[in-house]
């Protein structure tokens, strides 16, 4: 007897994924509002162990609620109805004699807000809006080792890989920029590579990810701050969101993009604020703060990209009717009211050692919250901790959760960017920052099993395998190559289970933004 082929139910609803995973907006943070010791969330009323990098509100302090963000006289990224705060730590060179000097930020950080749908209980869902005063964090700033393979094994993930420990150190990036290339994946790297490596192949320097959990269970903060949100088991292609989280939010990216190649050829190595070489304790923060029905409004309007032309395809955030958009300047000169205590503090150097002493921790054991006037840290020609070798590689391989950034313009360089000022008066600075091309995040979904299907049509699964761009005039298209697999069943006697696979392209045309729309 002939095989029976059921398939045809399941691929409507995996097009149907595949069709708004794209859906976002870019959110530019033009301007730092403080580069200072400050965390509201892990240090409340108190200097933090670290230096941060803030971008938003000028109503941001140690003590900052989403109340005190609302009520802040500007914001220094583009949404001017946004008064949210994100913060990641400050990136450092440490030579070999131990003079430290902080790696110029190159303007232009970007918060992604991605309309990406998942699983609750079953059911495909779409994402709410964030409510004001949620806190968030992703990363471990005491993390110092991965334990997971290098590379990440192709998706769809399943075992230790979906363990919410193995997503939180998953959603780190460190992506080498060469512009000359085809970008690598977002993503693609969980550490910070070495600075030989660093020289040698990210000429136009490093790029720090960072994916925050977008499954919610309700709640504006948990006791570690972390555990009233989850990731979904396929990371930034979304999947299934796990038990006691049935509620889902905007999934937010962060890109924050580092001048190291302006330390090209000297000896010493690069460390996080936290005293991390290794980069695994990457993190970041973000205390939610919009201005009432703005972020509502606008994941409805303009998240979704179902149809051609919806304003969420596009990934311009100006093009929203929403927002009110910042000017530049504006900005670039928006800045809290520092602390007296921190207003003399070096944050940008040269100096002997990290910002308040902190010691260097290289793992591979868990790391410590250092003590108040710590020793001054050992100098490091390299991490004593080995770190993995991972080639830079390009996305467009499918090798990571994502088929890499696809927009690869950038034509500005860094000898005519402005980089973020690096000595102790940042808080004074009101310097003009110039937008700089950076890609949007380029997400495909893989889903599982659709609910309410007939359990033969279930075993179908469409896996993204790779992309390409392919531009005509205006319009970029981006060609997404999914592998059907389809499992057959023979109903003769003996029962047999064969697979086979099919190739599918897709073409999504979207606006082509080589510069990024202010």
């Amino acid at each position: 007897m002939l095989p029976k082929i059921m398939y045809f139910a399941q691929a409507l609803v995996y097009l149907s994924i595949l069709g708004n995973t794209n859906a976002l907006w870019r959110l530019q943070c033009e301007g730092v509002v403080a580069i200072a010791p400050l965390d509201p969330i892990m240090s409340p009323g108190e200097t933090g162990s670290h230096v941060h990098t803030v971008k938003g509100s000028s109503g941001f302090s140690s003590s900052a609620t989403a109340a005190d963000l609302l009520n802040g006289n500007c914001t220094s990224c583009q949404v001017q109805q946004d008064h949210s705060a994100y913060w990641t730590p400050a990136l450092y060179f440490m030579d070999s004699n131990g003079i430290t000097t902080a790696v110029p930020e190159v303007a232009g950080h970007l918060t992604y807000y991605k309309y990406t749908p998942c699983y609750i209980n079953g059911v495909l869902t779409y994402p709410s809006a964030m409510p004001n005063g949620l806190t968030m964090i992703s990363g471990d700033t005491y993390q110092r080792n991965f334990t997971y393979p290098i590379p990440d094994p192709p998706m769809p993930w399943s075992g230790a890989d979906v363990t919410q420990a193995a997503l939180r150190q998953k959603a780190i990036g460190f992506n080498c920029l060469n512009y000359a290339k085809t970008p690598e994946a977002s993503l693609y790297r969980h550490f910070m590579p070495t600075k030989d490596y660093i020289d040698a192949n990210c000429v136009d320097g490093l790029r720090l990810e960072l994916l925050f959990p977008q499954c919610w269970n309700g709640s504006l903060d948990s006791t570690d701050h972390k555990s009233h949100l989850a990731f979904p088991d396929h990371s930034i292609n979304g999947g299934t969101c796990p038990e006691g989280y049935d509620q889902l939010i905007n999934q937010v990216f962060y890109e924050t993009i580092f001048n190291t190649a302006a330390f090209a050829g000297q000896t010493g190595s690069f460390v996080l604020a936290n005293g991390d070489p290794t980069g695994y304790g990457y993190h970041g923060d973000i205390i939610v703060a919009w201005e009432e029905g703005v972020l509502t409004a606008a994941t409805d309007l303009c998240g979704p990209d179902t149809n051609p032309g919806d304003i969420g395809a596009s990934g311009i955030t100006s093009e929203c009717p929403i927002f009110d958009i910042t000017p530049n300047t504006e900005m670039a000169s928006c800045k809290i009211d520092m602390p007296v205590n921190l207003t003399s503090l070096n944050v940008g150097g040269p100096m002997p050692s990290l910002p308040l002493n902190n010691p260097i921790q290289s793992g591979p054991a868990y790391a410590t919250r250092p003590a108040a006037g710590a020793p001054t840290p050992t100098p490091l020609s390299q991490s004593p901790v080995p770190i993995p070798t991972l080639s830079y590689s390009s996305g467009s391989s499918g090798t990571g959760p994502e088929d890499g950034d696809i927009y690869a313009d950038h034509s500005t360089t860094f000898s005519t960017m402005s980089s973020i000022a690096t000595t102790s008066a940042i808080a004074s600075s009101t310097s003009s920052i110039a937008p700089v091309v950076s890609p949007p995040v380029a997400a495909t979904t893989v889903a599982p099993a659709a609910p309410d299907v007939n359990p033969e049509v279930a075993n179908a699964a469409f896996y993204t395998v790779s992309t390409s761009m392919t531009t005509i005039g205006a319009i970029a298209y981006e060609n997404i190559l999914v592998e059907e697999v389809v499992t057959i069943f023979v109903t003769s006697e003996p029962t047999e289970t064969a697979v086979a696979k099919r190739g599918h392209v897709h073409n999504r045309g979207r606006h082509q933004h080589h510069v990024r729309g202010v």
